[in-house]
């Protein structure tokens, strides 16, 4: 499947290098496709077999239409979000059933709407342009 562009669809599960967040390098993992980007791009969230991340969703094989990872449980971090060209698609690993596709899709929608938090109050001296004395 690699170098040619398949047909992929939100839900799918596929194995993609997956880029790290400072994009120093790549790594080899699965990852749920939440969107088709353009014709030759898809957006996608990693999946991880350890658990106790922030916003993690719980992947199980009986969450699978058809396939499964065989490392069950798994999870999903929404909070992660990439773009992915298809011919970099290593394999397709399965499809998920819609409630769990819901849950990821309701949980980034979650977090886009998470208000900012507010910053550190800063110093008054700085405020005023005056520089802290040593």
């Amino acid at each position: 499947m690699e170098g040619s562009i398949e047909h992929f669809v939100r839900g799918d599960v596929i194995s993609v290098p997956f880029p790290f967040s400072n994009a120093s390098a790549t790594k080899k993992r699965p990852a749920l496709i939440v969107a088709e980007s353009d014709s030759n791009n898809i957006i996608v969230c990693p999946i991880t077999s350890k658990p106790g991340r922030d916003y993690e969703i719980k992947l199980e094989d009986q969450d699978f239409r058809v396939g499964q990872l065989n490392l069950s449980p798994c999870y999903i971090r929404p909070n992660i979000i990439a773009t992915v060209e298809k011919s970099n698609v290593i394999r397709y690993i399965g499809n998920l059933k819609d409630e769990k596709i819901n849950e990821v899709i309701n949980k980034i929608i979650e977090i886009l709407q998470k208000p900012s938090e507010p910053p550190p109050p800063t110093s008054k001296a700085l405020e005023r342009g005056n520089r802290p004395k040593s």
